[in-house]
């Protein structure tokens, strides 16, 4: 992710391109969504726009959007809503597409491997992408640290499950310097909801490469925090699932706090033995 702080203020400039430079079927996309405020599903977008796309076309053309148009992704049920929320101020969106190069040296690294699932083009005859491991709208930045190879299927389901997430939220969560404050204001945020493990390796590395996050979040027990863990199998992965189902305040420096706790803890033991 972000092994060293400063790459997360690295800035990629991208040229000037509102809608009237976008292609013809992301500036409909604006049109309907800028005329149905209450937001539309990718089912009614495709009915709206007599669009005969499929559905992971329409998804590409939305986030075509993104750089210039701040597109809500809200979840209603099973249903992912899709509501203009305006355009972005200048600068607000640092953007840097995937050069050929760069794509085909993270597809290299990690073996022609989707690394979610496991699933290979040999074996499988899936489809990879690179895909940004940290979204871009929460601060990720086009890095190989922040890149990995991922199936269509398991592509699809991430960007789905991070649109559940707001990302004014997540800049939030992630704009802490403490990895205990990141992990522990996630949880917070999903309060009796469980969170893979993927997206907690994420928010623990964002500014500060950990070895070992799990044991930063075991650490915040010693806050009074009550976290439940269980395990689920996607693929050929077994995942980790992790909720916080109580809640009490942090030391204002909760890093630190857990740092004296351990002193304190080791010294006890010396002492008793």
């Amino acid at each position: 992710m972000h092994p060293d702080g400063a790459a997360r203020d690295l800035q990629f400039p991208m040229k000037k391109k509102r809608a009237s430079g976008a292609g013809g079927v992301a500036r409909k996309i604006l049109a309907l969504l800028k005329s149905h405020p209450e937001g539309l599903d990718i089912r009614q977008l495709r009915e709206f726009g007599n669009f005969g796309e499929t559905q992971q076309h329409l998804d590409r053309r939305l986030r075509d959007l993104d750089p210039h148009h701040r597109i809500d992704r809200l979840r209603e049920g099973r249903r992912l809503v899709y509501r203009y929320a305006g355009e972005r101020p200048d600068g607000e969106w640092g953007y840097e597409k995937i050069s050929k190069t760069l794509r085909a040296k993270i597809l290299s690294r990690d073996g022609r491997r989707c690394r979610m699932c496991g699933k290979t083009v040999d074996a499988d005859a899936i489809r990879l992408h690179v895909d940004h491991k940290i979204p871009q709208e929460w601060g990720g930045i086009t890095i190989e640290e922040n890149l990995w190879a991922l199936c269509s299927v398991c592509n699809e389901g991430k960007r789905n499950y991070y649109a559940s997430f707001d990302a004014g939220l997540m800049r939030g969560i992630l704009g802490h310097s403490s990895v205990h404050r990141r992990l522990a204001e996630l949880l917070r945020a999903h309060l009796g909801q469980w969170i893979d493990c993927d997206l907690l390796e994420f928010v623990a590395n964002f500014d500060d490469y950990q070895t070992d996050w799990r044991k930063r979040l075991r650490e915040l027990r010693y806050f009074g925090l009550e976290i439940e863990s269980t395990r689920k199998r996607q693929g050929k992965r077994n995942l980790s699932l992790y909720r916080v189902v109580n809640w009490t305040e942090l030391p204002e420096d909760p890093s630190r706090a857990a740092r004296e706790y351990e002193r304190r803890r080791w010294r006890k033991n010396r002492e008793n033995t």
